[in-house]
């Protein structure tokens, strides 16, 4: 699975749960540098999730690596997304689920 088709499939599963896109980045040449792919907001949750999306051997660069922090340390909730996360994916996405997190091995 590519990245692309993953996102295509977390921002369905997103939307059938009430989180709503904010905000994507459609061409990133042009944006600052490591913003993560995707924003969602679930607003009857009063949740925000920064996802950056990535295949189960991608590479995270230092500058996402950096956002993803950025953002965790000001208390919004951020991930790290791989296709092998998938059920650990939806349980977060339940409006009541889990917050998203960082892990240590970021």
């Amino acid at each position: 699975m590519t990245e692309e088709q993953f996102r295509r499939h977390v921002r369905k599963i997103a939307a059938l749960r009430g989180w709503t896109l904010a905000y994507h980045t459609h061409n990133s040449q042009r944006s600052d540098a490591g913003w993560p792919d995707e924003v969602y907001g679930h607003p009857k949750a009063k949740r925000v999730i920064f996802a950056e999306f990535k295949t189960n051997t991608g590479r995270i660069r230092p500058a996402q690596r950096d956002w993803l922090k950025h953002l965790a340390a000001c208390g919004f909730e951020t991930a790290l997304w791989r296709p092998k996360d998938l059920d650990h994916i939806v349980t977060v996405l339940a409006p009541d689920g889990p917050r998203a997190q960082l892990t240590d091995n970021l």
